[in-house]
């Protein structure tokens, strides 16, 4: 027993949580398959190219992420109906509906128009959260507001390829940055603002760069670490696939072989068992007709000795017969008796007991 499977190391799974048929039973089991259902695009096959099963893990990531947006924006709608900004149920409402739009492309396997969905979505609704507060004025307790655009990071960098998180975070920090500098302030963001511009500023935007950095870092990580595992596994499937191939080569050479050996011992009746889908099927096909004609050509030589035999007696017994009519007309007797058991001896039993009587002279 291979002691990896009792006492796996804490780098590697185990090898029976690698196995296909594991990994399905786990899925079906998993408390969110029935949403699964509903949300993630259909998964691909086995055999499917890396890309495509690529899609499927981002969408089946995209579906939770969608699921955690309908039940906080649900949640949120309480609180948008006792809000003192009239416009937060319209927003809280139009995120629902964005929601639900997304699950459906989500479903057909739209998995970047649904990244793009999520990141606007949750930009717009911190904009429009920010420009349509009853106070105008942005003050010292609304900057923590900023800090939430880190979500739209999140989103991007998980859905969408690594690489747009610094797309997006490059349109967060000029938001934030034009929004703390150009937006009307409180007297007490105002006086902040006059001992340091610097502090105010850098804080929401280094967040921003930090989390954009260190989330591509990690989510780049990731995918290398899954592109390894799916080289190992195609690989370890190719050797699988070879190691097959070559037990196939090995059973047909054996039955090839068997065959010749039997056909050299002079038994021309025998065939090749392979059958078709075989890797050696066509040799075997063209095998079994050379065999074939083989055997045609050995039935028609026997035939040929056996009729070459028959004529060699047939001419010794026209030789003997030649032989007693010309002494039967010699010695002006009747012709012998035929010996038995020979070709010609219903002939010679008519003429036996007659004389042979030369015809008489013309003068």
């Amino acid at each position: 027993m291979n002691p990896n499977l009792l006492h796996p190391s804490n780098d590697e799974p185990p090898s029976w949580e690698m196995m296909p048929e594991f990994q399905d039973r786990r899925r079906r089991r998993s408390p969110l398959a029935w949403w699964y259902r509903w949300a993630a695009p259909v998964e691909p096959g086995k055999d499917a190219p890396f890309e495509q099963r690529e899609r499927f893990r981002q969408g089946r990531i995209a579906s939770i992420m969608l699921l955690l947006m309908l039940i906080v924006v649900s949640a949120f709608i309480p609180l948008a109906l006792s809000s003192a900004n009239m416009y937060t149920l319209p927003i809280v409402l139009a995120l629902l509906v964005v929601a639900c739009i997304a699950v459906f492309l989500n479903r057909q396997g739209n998995v970047l128009l649904v990244g793009i969905f999520i990141v606007f979505s949750v930009n717009a609704a911190l904009v429009l959260t920010i420009i349509t507060a009853p106070i105008i004025d942005l003050n010292v307790g609304s900057l923590p507001v900023f800090d939430l655009f880190i979500l739209s990071e999140l989103a991007a960098v998980t859905v969408l390829p690594a690489a747009s998180v610094f797309v997006v975070a490059i349109i967060n920090c000029i938001y934030i940055v034009a929004s703390i500098l150009l937006m009307p302030h409180s007297p007490d963001l105002g006086a902040l603002m006059a001992h340091s511009v610097y502090t105010v500023v850098i804080r929401p935007v280094a967040l921003q760069v930090v989390v954009a950095v260190v989330t591509y870092l990690w989510v780049r990580n990731a995918q290398d670490a899954i592109l390894r595992a799916d080289r190992a596994e195609v690989i370890a499937q190719l050797e699988h696939s070879i190691a097959s191939q070559k037990r196939d080569l090995d059973y047909g050479i054996q039955q090839l072989l068997q065959t010749l050996v039997q056909a050299a011992n002079g038994d021309m009746s025998v065939r090749s068992p392979l059958t078709q889908g075989h890797v050696l099927w066509q040799v075997a096909v063209s095998l079994n007709t050379l065999l074939s004609r083989l055997q045609r050509s050995s039935q028609s030589d026997y035939e040929l000795q056996r009729l070459t035999a028959e004529l060699q007696r047939l001419k010794s017994e026209l030789n003997w017969v030649v032989g007693a009519l010309r002494d039967a007309k010699t010695r002006r007797a009747p012709l012998p008796t035929a010996p038995g058991n020979t070709l010609i001896e219903p002939l010679y039993r008519e003429l036996a007991g007659h004389y042979v009587i030369a015809p008489p002279s013309r003068k």
